[in-house]
């Protein structure tokens, strides 16, 4: 089984999914991310918010070293595809196989524009809510987790 995650830039919500995913060792099952406008704005790597969240929860080891642009392959690919906001399933809506695929859009907003001193709070708090939902998830995949602890 393949779930993919799906934002804007690949190195902030997406990111933040797949590492936390990834690190639950579900079994059976590969985790991956993009983002519609990855590398538009240069060779970004993952936002040094995520990074400071993911490093916190001792997460980072399981964050993709580099970002990846959303393509047709990486959509068709998927068996579950999350995907943060409705834009992202605009961007995404020829590729999709409804059929096919189990789709979720979370709704799930970027960080800003906010106050700088605001970003640190903000992102902890996406975190949260892409851990529950990441959970729930999981269980209603009903595949089995080799990790339960966080």
């Amino acid at each position: 089984m393949r779930i993919h995650f799906v934002c804007t830039g690949n190195i902030y919500r997406s990111r933040l999914a797949e590492a936390y995913c990834t690190s639950r060792c579900v079994l059976g099952v590969h985790v991956s991310s993009s983002g519609i406008a990855a590398g538009r704005d240069g060779d970004a790597a993952i936002s040094p918010y995520a990074a400071d969240v993911l490093n916190q929860f001792g997460l980072g080891s399981f964050a993709s070293a580099n970002w990846q642009r959303t393509t047709e392959d990486l959509v068709r690919a998927a068996d579950v595809l999350v995907l943060m906001e409705s834009e992202h399933r605009r961007f995404c809506a020829d590729w999709i196989e409804y059929a096919r695929q189990r789709v979720e859009v979370w709704e799930v907003e970027d960080v800003g524009p906010i106050p700088e001193a605001e970003i640190p709070e903000k992102v902890q708090q996406t975190f949260e809510v892409i851990r529950q939902r990441i959970d729930t998830l999981v269980a209603a995949l009903g595949v089995a987790s080799e990790r339960t602890d966080r």
